[in-house]
C-alpha cells in the first residue's frame, strides 16, 4: 500500500495501481509504502490481519510463509 503522509485525505493505493496512474514510483519524501499480511479465519473465513494470530486459541506457530492452526474436531 502506498499512503501519502503529507496529505491524509488522499485514498491509499496499491504500489501497482501508483505506479499505473502516475507513471512513477512513490516520492519517499511523500509517501510511504506498507506491507499488510492478510489471512483468512480457519473458523468463519474473515479477513484477520496476521498479527492478529496470536491472539488466536488454535493458533500454533508461522514458518516463512505458513500459519499453523491446531485442527478442530466437532463431535456431534
Amino acid at each position: 500500500m502506498v499512503i501519502n503522509s503529507k496529505d491524509p485525505l488522499s485514498p491509499e493505493l496499491a504500489l501497482d495501481d501508483f505506479r499505473r496512474l502516475f507513471g512513477r514510483d512513490p516520492d519517499p519524501e511523500e509517501y510511504r509504502i506498507v506491507n499488510i499480511e492478510v489471512i483468512t479465519s480457519p473458523d468463519d473465513q474473515q479477513p484477520m490481519l496476521v498479527t492478529e494470530c496470536g491472539r488466536y486459541s488454535r493458533f500454533v506457530r508461522r514458518e516463512k510463509d505458513s500459519i499453523y492452526f491446531r485442527k478442530r474436531i466437532d463431535v456431534g
